[in-house]
């Protein structure tokens, strides 16, 4: 008489992958990636909205990841803090993918959107690791005029135009979350119990930051759409393109200040996140 092997739950290895993931989350050496990480994001948003303040009173300057990048590359021990940012970083978008696996909901739509969330966060630090690794390696874009030909290409290509509409909804997209979660104050599960006039300035620096970060983000998302929409190389452009639009409309730089001093208060407010980690 033979008897067959115990089936294997399907949900068994699942449970498996979940566990790693929590045990990586909680690894002291990943968490500490994390925290530096933070930092290293916080800095760059800080000198994005410095540079940022300095082309809104007319002084040159590209508010950008890239413009902010070189600025730590041509500082004192910039190659060093531009390699520690990127270990950091590719260490910070680990945790936070690996965070998924602590995530609860009440029904299985909302759990989907919470961890998708966290992946989609992970990949945005993971890119951001990238771009700093290849600032550290010394890479170059070609100038303006290999941009300029790349741009050209793009908006005269029918799946060029397909890529900035995808593009362009999803920057304006998550511009638009980032409001709302500035707004409702739900970038507070992020951190630890906080209490007193920390509380304030912590919170203060989140939805100020968060309202203008977004706020970029849905002007570059929206310039983005228009060029695939209109096929006009003019409005094709990043975060750089984005802020220096806003000077172009009435009281603009008055607008760009805000929204620089936002973008500082963003900065601020992911190294306060850094000393208030929460998991």
């Amino acid at each position: 008489m033979t008897t067959d092997p115990p089936a294997i739950s399907a949900a068994e290895p699942r449970d498996r992958m979940k566990q790693a993931a929590q045990r990586t989350h909680r690894n002291r050496s990943v968490r500490a990636s994390a925290r530096i990480g933070l930092l290293a994001n916080g800095l760059v948003h800080a000198l994005i909205g410095g540079i940022a303040l300095q082309v809104a009173n007319g002084q040159p300057g590209e508010a950008d990841q890239l413009g902010a990048l070189s600025t730590i590359a041509n500082g004192p021990g910039g190659a060093v803090v531009l390699w520690l940012s990127t270990v950091s970083l590719w260490g910070l978008a680990l945790w936070q993918g690996t965070n998924a696996a602590f995530s609860v909901a009440p029904n299985r739509r909302i759990l989907v959107f919470r961890r998708s969330l966290n992946v989609g966060k992970a990949l945005g630090f993971a890119l951001l690791g990238t771009v700093t690794f290849a600032v550290a390696l010394g890479a170059r874009t070609g100038g303006p005029e290999a941009l300029r030909q790349a741009d050209t290409a793009i908006v005269e290509s029918p799946v060029g135009l397909f890529l900035l509409l995808v593009v362009g909804s999803t920057v304006a997209i998550i511009g638009g979350g980032l409001v709302w979660r500035g707004v409702r104050r739900n970038f507070r599960e992020e951190l630890r119990y906080l209490w007193g006039p920390t509380k304030v300035i912590v919170l203060s620096l989140g939805v100020f930051g968060h309202v203008a970060k977004g706020v970029a983000f849905l002007v570059t998302g929206s310039l983005l759409l228009a060029a695939a929409v209109f096929a006009d190389i003019r409005w094709v452009g990043g975060l750089d393109a984005g802020l220096r639009y806003l000077l172009t409309l009435q009281s603009g730089p008055i607008l760009l200040n805000v929204v620089a001093a936002g973008l500082i208060a963003f900065g601020l407010y992911l190294m306060a996140r850094a000393a208030f980690l929460r998991h």
